[in-house]
This record gives C-alpha cells, sequence and structure tokens, in this order.
C-alpha cells in the first residue's frame, strides 16, 4: 500500500514538474512576444501577449509550490511548503512586474535611436572596452589575493579579509570621491598625474580605475571560495609526486578553480558594465570621450528622452541576467558564498 502511495505521489509530482516548466516557458515567450509587439506598435496582440503572460506566471507559480509539496503526505506538510513559498512569489513578481512596466513603456522611436546614435554606440564600445580590461587586470590580482587568503594564516589575516571585502559593501560613490581627493590634493596623486603623465581624472583611463576598484572584490572573493573548495591533501600529494609549489598550483590548484575564476571573472564584468556613482565624480560624462552605458542613462533623462533611457537601462537588466545565468551554469555554487 505504501509503494503505490510513494508512486502516486512520485506520478503527481512529475506532473506538477512538467507543468511548471511549460507555464515558465509560456510566461517568457509571452513576455518577449508582449516587448516585441509593443515596440512594433502591434497594441491589440501586445494587449493579449500581456494578459497571457500574467495568467501563465501564476500558474507556473501553483505549479511549483504543489511541486515542492507533493512530498508532503499530510495537508500540513503541504501547507507548511505554501506558506514559505508565498513570500518569494511576491518577490519575483514584484521584480518582474517593475521590469515589465519598463520594457512596456519604451517605444520604437527609442529602440531605433539606441542602435543608431553614434555617441550610444561610442558609450556602448568604451564600455565594452573598459570592462573587459578591467575584467582582465582584476584577475591577475584576484587569482594570487585570492590563494593567498585560502591558503595561508598571517597576522591581521581578519583585517586583511574585511579591507578585501570593502568595496563589496560600501556604497560606490565613496570610491568615485575618494580617488578624486587622491588625484587632485595629495602629492602622490598629482605626482602620478603630472610628472608621470598618467591621467586619471576626466580621462578614459579614470573609467577602468573606478571599476577596477568598485568590482576587484567580487573576483576575489569568487576565487577565494574557489580555492577553499578544494582539498588541500591534492596538493600535498602533487608535492609528494615531485612538483614544485609552482607546479602544484598550475597543475592542480589552478585547473580544479577554474569553475570560480570564471564565475568572478563574468560577476566581475556584470558590475564593471554598470558602474554609475565613481565615474560620474571621478571622469564625467563627456559625449565622444567618457561616456559609457551606464551615464547614458543620466544624460538621457535628464534632457527628457525616458524612453531612451528606458531602453539603455533594459539592455543593462537584460547583460545582467545573462552574466548570472552564465555563472550558474558554469560556476556553479561558487556565486552563493560571495
Amino acid at each position: 500500500m505504501s509503494k503505490n502511495i510513494k508512486s502516486l505521489v512520485n506520478h503527481s509530482e512529475q506532473h506538477f514538474r512538467r507543468g511548471a516548466y511549460l507555464f515558465l516557458f509560456l510566461f517568457i515567450l509571452f513576455a518577449f512576444l508582449s516587448m516585441f509587439t509593443n515596440i512594433t506598435e502591434w497594441h491589440m496582440m501586445s494587449t493579449f501577449s500581456v494578459v497571457l503572460m500574467w495568467i501563465s506566471l501564476p500558474c507556473y507559480f501553483i505549479c511549483a509550490a504543489l511541486c515542492i509539496g507533493s512530498e508532503f503526505h499530510s495537508w500540513n506538510g503541504r501547507l507548511f511548503s505554501t506558506f514559505l513559498f508565498l513570500p518569494l512569489v511576491f518577490f519575483i513578481t514584484m521584480a518582474i512586474f517593475l521590469i515589465m512596466a519598463d520594457a512596456l513603456y519604451i517605444n520604437k522611436t527609442a529602440v531605433i535611436k539606441v542602435f543608431t546614435s553614434p555617441f550610444i554606440r561610442q558609450a556602448l564600445q568604451l564600455s565594452i572596452v573598459t570592462s573587459v580590461i578591467t575584467v582582465l587586470l582584476s584577475l591577475i590580482f584576484a587569482i594570487p589575493i585570492g590563494y593567498i587568503l585560502s591558503r595561508y594564516r598571517f597576522p591581521g589575516h581578519i583585517l586583511v579579509d574585511t579591507i578585501v571585502d570593502l568595496p563589496i559593501v560600501f556604497p560606490p560613490l565613496v570610491a568615485g570621491l575618494t580617488l578624486l581627493i587622491f588625484f587632485s590634493e595629495t602629492g602622490v596623486g598629482r605626482w602620478i598625474q603630472e610628472d608621470m603623465g598618467l591621467e586619471f581624472v576626466f580621462q578614459p583611463k579614470g573609467i577602468v580605475l573606478c571599476q577596477f576598484i568598485v568590482s576587484a572584490s567580487f573576483a576575489i572573493r569568487s576565487i577565494k571560495s574557489a580555492f577553499d573548495d578544494i582539498d588541500q591533501r591534492l596538493e600535498k600529494v602533487a608535492l609528494t609526486l615531485g612538483c614544485t609549489s609552482w607546479g602544484s598550483f598550475f597543475r592542480v590548484s589552478l585547473p580544479m578553480a577554474s569553475g570560480g575564476i570564471m564565475a568572478g571573472g563574468i560577476l566581475t564584468w556584470a558590475r564593471a558594465f554598470g558602474i554609475f556613482g565613481p565615474l560620474m565624480i571621478l571622469v564625467g560624462s563627456f559625449r565622444g570621450k567618457t561616456e559609457v552605458l551606464s551615464t547614458t542613462i543620466y544624460l538621457e533623462q535628464s534632457v527628457g528622452n525616458l524612453e531612451v533611457a528606458l531602453a539603455v537601462a533594459l539592455l543593462l537588466i537584460f547583460v545582467a541576467m545573462i552574466a548570472l545565468i552564465t555563472i550558474r551554469l558554469a560556476g556553479g555554487k561558487v556565486l552563493v558564498k560571495l
């Protein structure tokens, strides 16, 4: 009898799981269809897609809730799982509602301007170039720093580990203000700019510097977590088999931490790609010189082009979502430990 009940539960769980995937697919399909028809000004089809989108979303949540509650045989267990599921439903619905409100506000003219404006195209190119350079610099520092913090304990380790995490928690605006004061009010900063000729204030190089200061900590934390997950006995075995410390690092530790390194690089890129506050203070937003996509939103909104600003904002949201999905596929559980 118990085997029949267990088989029935597993069978129902499979049905709920398939239904959840189906309604999730329909929701994504109708969401993109509603955005496309809104941009192309096919209003009747847009309204129809929006209605189907909001119908498929609660259907997905119901199937998902029943799926996770199907393992409980009692109503008390099902009620418990459903109660815990409700805050998730509210949070996800609110986030989707805000994104879709932006997506359905933009029009065809705004989208065309985003893809045809030479200033926005140049801002996109500058955003990509500077963020890629930032990722390379961050990984050069993050790999040895993450390994040191993971493998060695030294006096002041807790303080050093805390300082590494500071850029993650303090407002990014502080980084821009601190850099501006350093280069304009200190002797060392003025020497770097005037005598060495490395100008950062109101220069494209300052974009990379701001991005590095704000986002490098994400790479360090991700890579440290990856090294923490590696069994140190494997490194010791490599040493007993004739490897040097360098050989053990490059042949054992580094390949096994590749997922965390990739996740840290992607997360750093996504963070650098979208920063705003530090750039406005240190380099400003001069069209054709220091404008990146995040500052494009500010410039377009300040002159009343709200639709264009929202179109650029949606592009940044899309980039962030792709980056996070890629991290979860490539880096796995490393992101959770940030």
